[in-house]
């Protein structure tokens, strides 16, 4: 078979070929944040030299990425603060935060997850002070069980940290 050159469309394989690269890059946020891929979300991409490509890809952005607003821009400025994004070539995807995450719930998982992890640290600190333990056990126990002390320590502040976020976005 031949083919001829009229065939061949290489402005219309840039443009889904980039749609395509951000389309994965949005569901990726959505998995990331755990949320359910048919959620609809709004989106900001900033782009300088590939906004005409991303624009003439806009409509497979809205339907295979669940967008439900989409905006472009070449500034900064329009972007929100707390946006969650994704860089791809040449273009940056920005996700507002309360668009992804629904802070109620957030807020109930995370005081869960700080009373489990509270525990953990009070039983792992119980264990280490606890003399018997420390004077019969092996040292890699005792070592193992200081890790996982630090581990807990440090999951534990960032879990802190995410309450006060999401504290600060209901209020």
């Amino acid at each position: 078979p031949e083919t001829s050159l009229s065939y061949i469309f290489p402005e219309a394989v840039r443009v889904v070929e980039t749609s395509m690269e951000a389309i994965k890059a949005i569901r990726n946020i959505k998995a990331e944040k755990n949320v359910a891929p048919s959620k609809k979300i709004k989106a900001v991409i900033l782009a300088d030299e590939k906004l005409a490509t991303v624009k003439a890809g806009e409509a497979y952005l809205r339907s295979m990425a669940n967008i439900s607003e989409l905006s472009f821009t070449v500034d900064k400025e329009d972007i929100p603060s707390d946006a969650v994004s994704a860089v791809i070539d040449g273009i940056e995807i920005y996700i507002p935060l309360d668009e992804l995450v629904d802070f109620k719930e957030e807020l109930e998982r995370l005081k869960k997850e700080k009373s489990r992890l509270e525990g953990e640290v009070k039983r792992s600190a119980g264990m280490l002070a606890n003399s018997g333990f420390t004077s019969k056990a092996p040292a890699e126990k005792i070592q193992a069980e200081r890790d996982k002390l630090k581990s807990y320590e440090e999951m534990l502040g960032k879990v802190n940290e995410q309450l006060k976020t999401a504290i600060s976005k209901l209020s």
